[in-house]
């Protein structure tokens, strides 16, 4: 705007007309800038209200969220460690069962050779029953 040179004037009147035609557009372009500036720097701070806003709500969510992590890693602690007391304790149990079950099948093995010698027993004196008595 500034690089022109200013026209040649045929009077004063001329030339303050022109000055003054220059002056009130230099005025009408800083009074536009003004506006534009005010407009800007008021977006600008309702920009940032709403990201504060919205930072607020990111970080309330955040902390929720990071307490309800907590909160889920101490159930699965507790989990944990219920699992494992019980899969100690029913180990201890299969642990006894097999051995009642291995006691159980000696005592029935037992049985059964005793019941078969009992039977063959029983058969001997049937035939020396059967031998000696005909």
């Amino acid at each position: 705007m500034g690089d022109r040179e200013p026209p040649v004037f045929g009077s004063l009147e001329e030339e303050l007309e022109y000055w003054k035609e220059q002056a009130a557009k230099h005025q009408q372009s800083a009074e536009e800038a003004q506006e534009e500036l005010q407009e800007f720097q008021q977006m600008s701070r309702d920009y940032e209200v709403e990201l504060e806003t919205e930072l607020k709500q990111y970080e309330t969510r955040n902390r929720e969220l990071l307490t309800a992590n907590n909160r889920l890693r101490m159930e699965l602690e507790n989990y944990k460690d219920k699992y494992e007391t019980q899969h100690s304790e029913a180990c201890r149990q299969i642990s006894s069962l097999e051995g009642d079950l291995a006691e159980t099948t000696a005592v029935r093995d037992q049985l059964h050779k005793y019941i078969r010698e009992l039977e063959q027993a029983n058969d001997d004196l049937e035939r020396a029953k059967r031998s000696g008595g005909a």
